[in-house]
């Protein structure tokens, strides 16, 4: 459906003329030394023409794109220049926006909404500019019936045209798109493809990769650049196509698809194959042989590197979040029910233990236990949650919307209350159930250690999941957790670990809060423990129980704050005195030494 877009106004520098020449020269791209992707290929696109990048599987046409997207491999060499003019990478960015083959989105936002969000992030106009913007590009690319639908019961076709509406919001002079009809019907197919010839007719350079266009799709280009191997094997006008391999004799069957016959002619059993190799070479030669065209103009792209401040992106990219997740009911149901019912199993099986003398060794095991699980569980969720975003943040980050700051310390913070609701509900279902001391200053404590434990879990969560595919995070975080819970102090002693890796409990996270919650619950004097049968009371106060851990004489606000070591006191040898008042004394308990009981 034709339509024609106003010239959307934003704050971002363009270059000062009335057309725009995309060229590059002597791109080579091999990642080994015996497979070379991109082979010294040169070319030019060039505003108010369709241009459609085609060629067989594995030719290295999306490696071309990607390289023209300013995002290409380190390894890359060769220019890219823009009305023969090579720019840095930022200000590249800001000319160019690239459309990647799977429409990127987050899933739990309307049509309006996610057009919103992406003005708010990509321009500094006023309130009333940005509406215009939002209803303009709504209008235009026929999402007015789906503008308050979420983007995950819209079709292939409008998750597309919603996909390109993001784009034309910084407005763009180049447009880079990666197989834009894949996975669409042929209507929706056609329809995508108006829509990017439009596009054209406002001055801007508009390139995409197709794979095998059906004949109604190839009449809406206007230029094919051929790619065969890493090389250039045809560029120019559509028109020019047949004439041009005829005059080299080899004729294109009357009603056959254009594109269909450039492809075919590199088969291998393709009985032109030694004329088609012989006509690259010598576009190869004509490519390294060509000058650069008159058009030349300086660019003026100077500015900030991002189109609004870092807490404007801070504040949005939050609201984004939080709105998101509110309406992921699913995960957050789960994730809020998961919490509870473990809360619950943990209350009942060391349900009452937290005051009992005999049970403290149990009850240490109820606090390390619940204080690992919500570390894990908040780091699952972030894990499976991530994975949903991820393209979309590679996506904005690519067109310069935010910083990586900006967007990582908005997920800590918008997912901290769902978090902190969870945590709380588990933090207070086993707190109180298995008996732990109802006085205000410690339950306060415990709630706080076992606050940013989850918070921690969320963080690393987070690291893991940029940091590596789903399937690696998956092994990745619960290993490095699980390295880290070895050096919490619980499992074995900081005295009777080996020297050598003494140093690695003061990097383990569980090591503080651990410490700290069980200061909370047995220091600060805490009272005797009550005790059922004499015989099995071994530890009947606070200090017994740390000094059997070997940690007595920690601060509560030192753990929390990590502002000293964790073990600045002296490893005691033998227990305090007011431990044993009376060795002889047969009610007195079992005598306490630095091992055990005797």
């Amino acid at each position: 459906m034709p339509f024609k877009i106003s010239p959307i106004s934003t704050n971002i520098p363009m270059i000062s003329t009335t057309g725009t020449q995309l060229s590059f020269r002597g791109l080579t791209f091999a990642p080994t030394p015996k497979k070379t992707v991109l082979d010294n290929i040169s070319g030019s696109f060039h505003s108010g023409r369709l241009t459609a990048i085609i060629g067989p599987s594995g030719s290295g046409k999306s490696s071309l794109l990607n390289a023209l997207s300013g995002f290409g491999p380190k390894s890359l060499q060769g220019s890219i220049l823009v009305n023969n003019e090579e720019l840095g990478q930022q200000n590249y960015r800001k000319l160019v926006a690239y459309n990647t083959q799977e429409a990127t989105l987050l899933p739990n936002l309307t049509v309006e909404e996610t057009l919103e969000y992406a003005v708010e992030l990509r321009t500094r106009s006023t309130a009333a500019e940005k509406r215009k913007i939002v209803d303009e590009i709504i209008s235009v690319l026929a999402l007015q019936k789906s503008a308050h639908s979420q983007a995950r019961v819209l079709s292939g076709g409008g998750q597309k045209r919603l996909s390109i509406g993001q784009d034309l919001i910084s407005n763009p002079k180049i447009l880079l798109f990666d197989e834009p009809t894949s996975g669409l019907d042929s209507e929706s197919s056609y329809q995508i493809m108006s829509h990017l010839k439009e596009l054209t007719k406002q001055d801007r350079c508009v390139i995409s990769v197709i794979h095998q266009p059906s004949s109604d799709l190839l009449e809406l280009y206007d230029d094919l650049y051929v790619v065969y191997d890493g090389r250039c094997m045809y560029r120019g006008s559509l028109q020019d196509l047949i004439p041009w391999y005829e005059s080299a004799g080899i004729v294109c069957p009357q009603y056959y698809n254009r594109a269909d016959f450039v492809i075919k002619l590199t088969s291998e059993n393709n009985p032109h194959r030694s004329k088609v190799l012989e006509l690259i070479n010598q576009m190869q030669s004509e490519n390294l042989q060509e000058q650069p065209s008159a058009l030349s103009t300086k660019a003026n792209l100077s500015g900030r590197q991002y189109p609004t401040s870092w807490l404007h992106q801070f504040v949005t990219l939050t609201r984004r979040t939080v709105l998101g997740t509110v309406r992921n009911n699913a995960l957050f149901v789960l994730r809020f029910a998961g919490l509870i019912a473990f809360g619950l199993t943990l209350g009942f099986i060391f349900h009452d233990i937290g005051d009992d003398a005999a049970k403290t060794i149990s009850n240490t095991s109820n606090l390390a236990l619940t204080l690992s699980s919500l570390t894990f569980v908040n780091a699952a969720a972030q894990i499976i949650s991530f994975p949903t975003e991820a393209a979309v943040f590679i996506r904005e980050y690519r067109a310069n919307c935010y910083s990586v700051a900006a967007y990582f310390f908005s997920k800590l913070s918008a997912d901290f209350f769902p978090m902190m609701i969870g945590n709380s509900a588990l933090f207070g279902i086993t707190y109180f159930l298995t008996g732990q001391p109802i006085e205000t200053e410690r339950i306060l404590k415990s709630a706080l250690i076992q606050l940013l434990s989850g918070w921690f879990g969320q963080l690393l969560g987070i690291i893991g999941g940029c940091l590596f595919s789903l399937q690696v995070a998956t092994f990745f975080v619960p290993s490095a957790l699980l390295a880290m819970l070895l050096f919490s102090g619980f499992f074995i002693h900081f005295s009777e670990l080996n020297v050598v890796l003494r140093p690695l409990i003061y990097v383990s996270p569980f090591s503080y809060g651990f410490k700290g919650i069980l200061d909370a619950v047995y220091g600060f004097n805490r009272t005797e423990l009550t005790c059922h049968v004499e015989s099995d009371c071994v530890y009947r106060t606070g200090e017994q129980v740390l000094h059997m851990l070997d940690m007595q004489g920690i601060e509560y606000w030192t753990e929390l704050c990590k502002g000293e070591k964790p073990f600045s006191r002296q490893v005691m040898t033998e227990p305090p005195s007011s431990i044993n008042d009376d060795d002889d004394d047969p009610n007195s308990g079992a005598k306490f030494t630095r091992s055990g009981t005797s």
